[in-house]
């Protein structure tokens, strides 16, 4: 019979609960995976998963990890959902060091809203901007980032960076997004890969990020919208520079 692990203090449970903090996400490298669906998607995409945890055991989950029989009370112990869900997993994200875009790539300049930076990074990935580079962002393991991305998060490929780091990308075309650039039917890269600027909510992109952009170009609206949220806002120009290849 299968052993179930009840108790709430047990020393692993402990232990993996505490991922549920920024600082031990990044010791650790480790995130929690809640709900079948999100786990499954995770799977799918090459995620590399150290435990899966669970009420009743998935049949269409078979990964080489330690599966662990729990009760509900444990589970919701590790939960992060306001309902509970029967299945957790456990996975190791990758701590890349800073390399140059193979793909048209993102920076994005102190996206704070975890459900922005998900959005973008699900966004960029639809439009095979593969790169992602972070500058004072939100903690990109955060559980409403990684559940906004719907699983795309395994299959990107995420830089947190440095200034000095930044200068690497003035080689490739670099657009700024902003609204007093030109328009982006105006723009044709004259190179295979390029990438964009996001900035902040709230601010825009810093003057210090900006700095290493070579052109600044704006979405054209009509009927006196002045600006959209940013996620929608990077899709609509990842988009356009996305069908410059086809």
């Amino acid at each position: 019979m299968e052993k179930e692990i009840t108790a709430t203090n047990n020393s692993l449970i402990k232990q993996l609960a505490k991922l549920k903090l920024k600082k031990y996400r990044k010791e650790t490298g480790l995130v929690l995976i809640e709900g079948e669906r999100f786990v499954m998607e995770m799977a799918k995409r090459g995620a590399k998963f150290e435990y899966l945890l669970y009420e009743n055991r998935p049949s269409n989950f078979s990964q080489n990890c330690t599966y662990l029989k729990c009760s509900p009370a444990v589970l919701s112990a590790l939960s992060q959902t306001v309902t509970p869900s029967g299945v957790i997993g456990v996975v190791k994200m990758p701590k890349r060091e800073f390399a140059l875009p193979k793909s048209n790539f993102l920076i994005l300049d102190e996206i704070q809203d975890p459900g922005n930076l998900g959005t973008i990074i699900r966004t960029a990935l639809a439009f095979d901007f593969r790169d992602i580079y972070l500058f004072n962002c939100v903690d990109y393991l955060n559980d409403k980032v990684l559940r906004s991305t719907m699983g795309t998060i395994a299959d990107v490929r995420l830089y947190e960076f440095t200034f000095d780091e930044l200068q690497l990308l003035n080689k490739f075309d670099v657009y700024l997004a902003d609204m007093e650039g030109e328009s982006i039917d105006k723009i044709s890269p004259k190179n295979n890969i390029c990438g964009v600027i996001l900035g902040n909510e709230a601010n825009g992109v810093s003057d210090e990020v900006a700095q290493i952009a070579n052109k600044t170009v704006k979405i054209p609206m009509q009927n006196d919208v002045e600006s959209l949220n940013v996620a929608i806002a990077g899709g609509i120009i990842m988009n356009k520079f996305n069908k410059q290849g086809d």
